[in-house]
Parts: C-alpha cells; structure tokens; sequence
C-alpha cells in the first residue's frame, strides 16, 4: 500500500516527483491562481500548516468552491510520469518477471503506480483479472485524478452546487488520454472520481465506486499473509483504512521516515497487540529491497 511518501520518493519523476502535502498549496497557488490563489488569507494559512484541515474550513464555510478546487488539484496530478529509473517501475518489471499474484493498494492520486505498471507490460486490472496478459489488481480507495463519472454530465460553466451536498453514482470511465482529459476537466461541472483531501475523505463523483473499493481494500487487507505500507502517515480518523489495519492478522511492515515510524509503532502497540508488526524506519529507496524480498518471499528479484 502506497501512499503520498512512497511517490515523493520514488525516484525518476517528470516533470519532478510530486510534492508532500505541507508544499501543495505552494504549487497549487503557483499553477492555479484564480483558483487556490483567492482563497481567503485565513484559509491558506490552514492550508499550509496541515492541509486537510485547510479544506475542513473550505467546505464547511465556502462549499461551493470544492469542486473547482478539486478539478484543478486532479489536473495537477494528471502530469506526473514515472521516469525509467522510478521505483514503481522497477516494481513492475518485478512483478512481470517473477509473476507476482499480491495486490497493490494506492492512496495517492496521480497516476505514477498504474503508468509504471502499463509502460512496463503489466496491465492492472480492477475487478475481474483480464485473460492471460501479465496482469495485477490495484486498489483506489480514494480513487484517482483520471477516472469520471458517467451517469449526469453537465458544463461547468453553467453549473455551481456545493461540494458537500451533492454526489453522483453510476458508471466510470478512466481517462488516460491528455486532450480527452483536458477537455472533461475545462468542461465537465463534476470533478473527477476522487475522495476530497479533507478528515472524512468525502465523495461527490462515483460513489459507488469508491464503497466498491473500500470493500474490496477492506477485504484484501484481511485476507492477506502481508501487508506493506509505503509512505503513509497515520491519521487514526481515515477509519476507513486503519480499521482494517488493526483488525487483520497479517505480518505488517510498516516502512516511513523516523516520525511517522514512531507514531505507528505506538499506535500498534494500543491497537494490533500480540499481532505481528514491524517498523523499516527510513524511505522508499532505502528498502526497496527488503520490501521487495518480503513481499515476494526472497523471490521477487529480476533474473
């Protein structure tokens, strides 16, 4: 399971690897001025010092402003492209290689985890596995910058609604071309299939979709022998992933910068007691090796 640490620090990123959150607003601001760069003082400030509570205050004071922030934020994300040298590439030519079976759960929104595993042949697959091309699933339980709901279409230049009392369910349709992208962000009034970056991680697009996959993650997670996670600070009120966490009884490496190391090993201590559970304190690219040789049982190497 991935999470914004993982992408930061995976290496080969173009244009540059995507930022950790306490600089978001910095980029955003930046490329996206009539957007990010009137909201009120007051509100930046929150925004800068911890980011969901940021647009906590947005949606509770100022809804109608979420959903052009968030089409905005998802074209952001839509740039991001793993260079050769990423390490979610070199994940992928792995798990081609050596036919891996696990699963991969992301929490981020760019696409870096599925572009890495499409450019090196490895076809990943929500649902049902696809026939016998090499193929693993992903997970988004938070769903992902370039996936759009298709039931109710409208122009965003006609229609305004809060971001917090509407939301849609039906089909999706995942995006992967620019200009199509480009085109559903500048006119479609609904954002993209994503959770919003606040505490409770609303939806107002799809859904249905992201239940399916917090079902599915739920699921997964205790289901499995494993669980690795990359990158994630703990944020004990995403219930929705941490609940699953404690639950399971599946080893668990817990890999993340010092900090955030030592606020989960304290967590698990309260709440996975007499379950095995192990902290990698240092980055992605520390021990990419060592993850790699734990998830695929010392054989998940290239030959």
């Amino acid at each position: 399971m991935f999470g914004a640490g993982a992408s930061f620090g995976s290496g080969s990123v173009i244009p540059k690897p995507p930022p950790m959150t306490v600089d978001l607003l910095i980029v955003l601001e930046r490329l996206f001025p009539i957007v990010w760069g009137v909201l009120p003082e007051g509100q930046r400030d929150l925004l800068r010092r911890d980011f969901e509570t940021g647009m906590k205050e947005i949606s509770g004071k100022n809804p109608h402003a979420l959903p052009p922030l968030q089409r905005s934020l998802a074209s952001f994300f839509f740039g991001f492209v793993p260079g050769r040298d990423n390490l979610y590439r070199d994940l992928a030519r792995r798990i081609k290689e050596n036919a891996w079976s696990g699963a991969l759960v992301s929490l981020n929104y760019e696409r870096l985890l599925e572009l890495s595993l499409v450019t090196e042949g490895v076809r990943p697959f929500i649902g049902s596995p696809p026939g016998n091309s090499p193929s693993v699933e992903i997970c988004l339980p938070h769903g992902c910058c370039h996936i759009f709901c298709e039931s109710v279409r409208g122009a965003a230049s006609a229609i305004s609604f809060t971001g917090t009392g509407v939301s849609t369910r039906g089909p999706v349709k995942v995006i992967a071309d620019p200009a199509e992208f480009a085109n559903r962000i500048r006119h479609d009034a609904f954002p993209p299939v994503m959770s919003y970056f606040d505490p409770t991680k609303m939806t107002t697009s799809g859904i249905n979709f992201i239940e399916e996959q917090r079902a599915r993650y739920d699921t997964i997670v205790k289901s499995t022998k494993i669980v690795v996670i990359v990158g994630i600070r703990l944020r004990p009120n995403d219930r929705h992933i941490w609940d699953a966490i404690a639950a399971t009884n599946a080893e668990l490496i817990f890999c993340s910068g010092e900090n955030a190391g030592h606020e989960f090993a304290e967590w698990a201590k309260e709440n996975r007691k007499g379950k095995p559970s192990e902290v990698l304190y240092g980055y992605f690219d520390e021990n990419f090796e060592k993850i790699c040789s734990l998830i695929g049982s010392g054989h998940l190497r290239i030959r």
